[in-house]
């Protein structure tokens, strides 16, 4: 008889326990629809609708319910956190910690890697060039400058690079690399050696930062510099953009509207684009060019710098502390004009006017978040008006330089964005001789 109860008891306990292991997870369940789920980085999928806004039935119910059940059923986060805890902790690794942690690896001694599939093919040099696609992209980068200069127009190319380029000896160890040339290194070899395109290459100042500091954390985000390195980064463009300026002839093409475009001179001024000598707004007497105002440049005690915890936190949560030094500037002058209206809606646009910017000038950026995160508003202390576009609308390069009629054309480019080198030789095919 005491058997039986205990074993009536014992059924009874487990059939709670049963009911609770079903019923705690739909009693918990995530109710804001469509939250943003912070230990995933990304949106949690919103409740299924069985009619859709235009009165039709919903033929995906079925499939959006179950996605909705998936992101949203009760403790997921617990789980999630659990998981990439326990892939982290006990058996080293990153990309197996969930969908959102496929792209991250593990260094040598642990540090974070950011590597997506064309990233390791980059690295192990095994997505190089022919000459022929080499002399290719050269040819439509000369183009594009050459387009540009007849405009009065400046233009630069700036390459940024990644962690694995910087820091190789941090890269995961099973990964290996063949030969000492990569992708971006033949591109921008040939760029400088067959072009007369202003190359701003970032890589030596980045690893000579390595001596002061770092730039790129252990455990910062492995997709991007640091703030330390951002600003060698901003530091080795404006000395660029200022190179060469008390030579430099500023003058206003009426014809077009830019203003305050440098050229270097040399006696003559015929070969300028600018129609007739009297177009030129700086006055050239006996072959002497009045020198132009150089672009402000931020200097260290422009900013607050403290110590700050830069550690990224990745899929599940996992985070580990990386103190870097923050650059805050103390007192911008950059506004951005998010109200301005652009007829190219879409296209990554920011927009900053800087009344004391010392010029009226407009830079065009068309980049990445390199810039845009990083070094954005820095640069847009230093020019009238500072328009920022995302690099994936370079087939819409002439569009914007129609509409914005910019001084000063800045193309960047992240190492990992070797994809759109195409796409700037389809763009310059198809810019008019």
């Amino acid at each position: 008889m005491e058997n039986k109860k205990h074993l009536k008891k014992q059924n009874i306990v487990f059939a709670a326990a049963f009911l609770l292991v079903l019923f705690i997870p739909l009693v918990t369940v995530n109710r804001e629809n469509g939250g943003l789920s912070r230990d995933e980085n990304r949106y949690l999928a919103k409740r299924a609708a069985l009619v859709k806004d235009d009165g039709s039935l919903n033929e995906a119910f079925a499939s959006d319910f179950e996605n909705w059940i998936n992101d949203n059923i009760g403790l997921r986060s617990v789980l999630v956190r659990l998981n990439a805890g326990l892939q982290y902790r006990v058996f080293g690794n990153l990309s197996s910690a969930g969908t959102g942690s496929s792209d991250f690896y593990l260094g040598p001694k642990g540090e974070f890697n950011y590597a997506e599939k064309e990233m390791l093919l980059d690295y192990q040099h095994k997505n190089l060039y022919s000459q022929e696609q080499l002399d290719e992209t050269a040819a439509a980068y000369q183009k594009i400058k050459d387009t540009l200069e007849a405009r009065g127009i400046r233009y630069y190319y700036m390459q940024c690079r990644d962690k694995h380029s910087i820091y190789p000896e941090q890269f995961m160890t099973s990964v290996n690399q063949y030969g000492d040339e990569s992708l971006v290194d033949q591109v921008m070899k040939s760029l400088k050696a067959n072009t007369t395109v202003d190359v701003i290459d970032t890589t030596e100042v980045l690893k000579e930062g390595k001596t002061e500091g770092e730039t790129f954390g252990r455990y910062t985000d492995p997709s991007h510099w640091t703030e330390f390195g951002a600003y060698l980064a901003y530091r080795e463009l404006m000395e660029e953009l200022n190179r060469g300026v008390g030579e430099a002839l500023s003058y206003n093409n009426e014809s077009t509207g830019n203003s305050g475009i440098l050229f270097d001179v040399s006696g003559d001024v015929s070969h300028l684009n600018t129609g007739s000598v009297s177009e030129v707004s700086k006055q050239v007497k006996d072959n002497v060019v009045e020198p132009a105002t150089k672009y402000k440049v931020l200097e260290p005690e422009d900013y607050d710098i403290e110590l700050k915890d830069q550690g990224t936190t990745l899929y599940g949560g996992i985070h580990e502390i990386d103190e870097q030094p923050g650059y805050v500037i103390k007192n911008p002058g950059a506004v951005e004009d998010d109200l301005q209206i652009t007829p190219l809606e879409g296209t990554g646009h920011r927009i900053f006017t800087c009344e004391n910017a010392g010029n009226d000038e407009v830079v065009l950026i068309i980049g990445d978040s390199y810039v845009e995160n990083y070094i954005l508003d820095d640069i847009a202390e230093s020019f009238g008006k500072t328009i920022f576009v995302w690099g994936d609308y370079s087939d819409r390069f002439m569009e914007f330089i129609e509409l914005y009629k910019p001084a000063i054309v800045i193309n960047e480019n992240a190492e990992r964005c070797s994809y759109r080198f195409p796409m700037i030789v389809r763009m310059a095919s198809e810019i008019s001789a």
